[in-house]
């Protein structure tokens, strides 16, 4: 067989695959926002400030995730601190000694690699109480279970899925820094959702007074974007990211002016003072948090990129989650396992059969949470045949006839419920609860 037959059968599966890729996902209009929150006029209730605080409070005391930093220690015990970075491994799933069968740089991990990356976390030398530093990120950094930058893949040839990708971090994000990586590129920090690996090039630091700034700023601007570059071209944030005012109201020439905190030679911040044109990528505060306002903050990524652990400037399922309901003034924590234990409230699907488990979900208000074991989905309502749509930042999904299928999606995209896993199970039966505000 030639050259060219090879490259028409694969051409072929690649259009095969696109066409199931475009099977799950609805293009009609229903893959609009105007089609779901004309249908539900109720929507548009707005959340009253004091009833947004009070939301946020019980989902901090249910989430042992989110770290209230404005509180946090001037010193942890090395005791805890060994604690907090033995978690990350954990969640990681890096704690154990056995070799991950994963690769790096396109060969099998070797144990040397996993040893270092694991030595470099210099546990051995952590002091008997850790004095806290404080710093901000300079730019869009990904925070790490372990302190090593090269990337360890489930195949050869893979470059999107990093299993050392815990989270992305916005610029300006306040961090507590707890001790240094052997080697010093690396330091291990808490941000208000995660605790991880930062390259240490990532950040600024600062004092205490002016960290504090950021952690609870009075006046700043949200992105309601999907994502924006600010100022044009250097700082990526996504969707919920602050920025800090320098001036409560709008400048005479139409712009904010906007503080965005970058480094000197020595690692120490300097807070540039920038303006920026007003337009509809941020407003000042948050959105007004309702049912539609989270529908059309949704769809707003519509079609963007999947990113696994927010690596190549996408979301994956629960980063599209939190950014969509933080944009409101909603502040959940970044993982899905995390989400379902922290919804205010919240059905359980167990033990159900597929009627109960669409009655109740047919009841839920758009906007509600469902979450499987492994995903997160934001429902968006009843078609006009009374079938429940989600949209959600999906990776994959897979199909069964004379052979297993997995077709990669890795995009944020409208569906109905009735894709299959792995375990040839549809979504819906694989829901385990619905979340609500």
């Amino acid at each position: 067989m030639n050259r060219k037959f090879f490259i028409l059968i694969g051409v072929l599966l690649m259009l095969v695959s696109n066409v199931h890729a475009a099977g799950i996902s609805i293009q009609d209009n229903r893959a609009t926002a105007d089609y779901w929150t004309s249908k539900n006029s109720a929507g548009e209730t707005k959340i009253s400030a004091n009833d947004l605080e009070m939301l946020n409070l019980q989902i901090r005391q249910k989430s042992p995730s989110i770290v209230d930093l404005a509180k946090y220690p001037e010193k942890i015990s090395s005791q805890n601190l060994n604690g907090k970075i033995n978690a990350a491994m954990t969640r990681g799933k890096f704690q154990g000694t056995e070799i991950p069968k994963l690769f790096k740089n396109g060969a099998g991990l070797t144990e040397f690699s996993f040893t270092h990356a694991k030595t470099n976390c210099n546990l051995d030398a952590l002091p008997e109480s850790c004095t806290v530093r404080y710093a901000l990120t300079i730019r869009r950094a990904n925070l790490r279970y372990l302190p090593e930058a090269e990337g360890w893949f489930e195949s050869k040839t893979d470059t999107h899925y990093d299993e050392l990708q815990a989270t992305a971090l916005d610029p300006g994000e306040p961090v507590a820094v707890l001790t240094e990586s052997k080697d010093k590129k690396f330091v291990f920090v808490e941000s208000k959702t995660y605790a991880g690996w930062l390259d240490i090039s990532t950040l600024a630091f600062t004092d205490r007074a002016t960290w504090l700034k950021y952690v609870s700023p009075q006046n700043y601007l949200t992105v309601i974007a999907s994502r924006k570059t600010i100022p044009q071209g250097a700082s990526l944030f996504q969707m919920g990211g602050k920025v800090l005012l320098r001036a409560a109201d709008v400048q005479k020439d139409g712009s904010w002016a906007i503080s965005i905190p970058n480094v000197d030679a020595n690692g120490t911040i300097i807070e540039q003072g920038l303006n920026v044109p007003k337009d509809n990528g941020t407003v000042k505060g948050a959105l007004p948090c309702s049912d539609n306002n989270l529908i059309r903050q949704a769809f707003r990524f519509l079609g963007e990129s999947y990113g696994w652990g927010g690596l190549e400037d996408g979301v994956d399922c629960s980063a599209f989650v939190q950014d969509v309901y933080r944009s409101v003034g909603i502040e959940l924590p970044r993982d899905a396992d995390q989400q379902a234990k922290a919804m205010p409230r919240s059905v359980s699907l167990d033990g159900m059969n597929r009627e109960q488990r669409l009655a109740i979900i047919k009841k839920s208000k758009p906007g509600s949470l469902l979450f499987s074991p492994t995903h997160v989905m934001i429902y968006l309502g009843n078609d006009d045949k009374g079938e429940p749509l989600v949209i959600h930042a999906l990776s994959s999904y897979y199909t069964f006839g004379d052979q297993t299928a997995k077709h990669y999606v890795r995009k944020v995209i409208v569906s109905d419920l009735h894709f299959t896993n792995s375990n040839k199970a549809e979504m819906i039966d694989n829901l385990t609860s619905v979340g609500s505000l």
